[in-house]
């Protein structure tokens, strides 16, 4: 006996692709849709960092937030420029960029924090970097382990012309990406039984100044879908003096206008 009262089953009607799955004009992680997004973007790691570029750029508005990805957008100098955070890592930060240049972003700026090995680089300072060492996962899948990561030309230059221009301290130098925080950056953790100082001597030894954990992805990923990518970090530990900045807002303000004025320069 059969219930009359009960629904025939079939299948579910499908809205997106599992392969491509965007709803309509809105990507599956991004919150924000075609339109909104500026073709010039700065991927910083903190989506609390996004209250930062409130106070450079003018009429500022946060689009949304989903996960780790928090987008906003304003004008600086009348140029319409966009912030989306991109969460800590490599895979984060790969599916960030893939979305933003779905979107129609162009220039892909990482604007984030970075602990220096060198005992001579000063807490606050700035590193432009000319080279990330390959340490991540995602983007392996963009391009070969042999192919470096390097920053666009016209990037570096902007950026290097602008911290010229505003007389700010910083080093251009190879840094290395990461895919981790403790383990990878020899840091202590439960049961750890490694010596640190041979992991840091390493890094050292490849002409390293400074670890990080999204360089490499914003290079690599961004060079492979299309987008002049670049990358300024602002110093706030030295693991060479076992030190640590608390206080790291001014630095972060610096760090923001100047790429930000940087953008200015470079074509989108």
């Amino acid at each position: 006996m059969t219930d009359s009262s009960a629904k025939k089953s079939g299948p579910l009607p499908q809205s997106r692709s599992a392969a491509s799955p965007w709803l309509a004009d809105r990507p599956p992680h991004l919150p924000c849709r075609r339109g909104e997004l500026p073709r010039a973007v700065f991927f910083p790691g903190d989506p609390g960092r996004l209250d930062r570029f409130a106070t450079v750029l003018d009429n500022f508005a946060i689009l949304g937030q989903n996960r780790e990805f928090r987008i906003g957008r304003g004008t600086f100098h009348g140029i319409e420029m966009g912030v989306c955070s991109t969460g800590i890592g490599g895979p984060s930060t790969e599916i960030a960029l893939v979305e933003a240049a779905e979107l129609g972003c162009t220039v892909a700026m990482r604007v984030g924090g970075t602990g220096a090995l060198a005992p001579d680089i000063p807490l606050g300072s700035m590193l432009l970097v000319e080279e990330a060492l390959r340490g991540g996962g995602a983007a392996t899948f963009y391009a070969p382990l042999q192919q470096a990561a390097l920053p666009h030309p016209e990037v570096l230059k902007a950026l290097a012309d602008t911290l010229d221009t505003a007389g700010e301290k910083y080093r251009r130098c190879k840094i290395a990406s990461v895919d981790g925080y403790y383990a990878a950056q020899g840091r202590p953790y439960p049961h750890s039984s490694r010596d640190a100082n041979s992991i840091l001597a390493r890094y050292r030894s490849q002409g390293v100044s400074a670890l990080d954990m999204e360089a490499e992805t914003i290079l690599i990923v961004g060079k492979a879908i299309g987008m002049k990518a670049g990358v300024l970090l602002a110093v706030h530990g030295n693991r060479g003096t076992d030190t640590w900045l608390e206080a790291y807002e001014e630095a972060q303000d610096r760090l923001i206008r100047i790429a930000c004025e940087s953008m200015l320069q470079i074509r989108s």
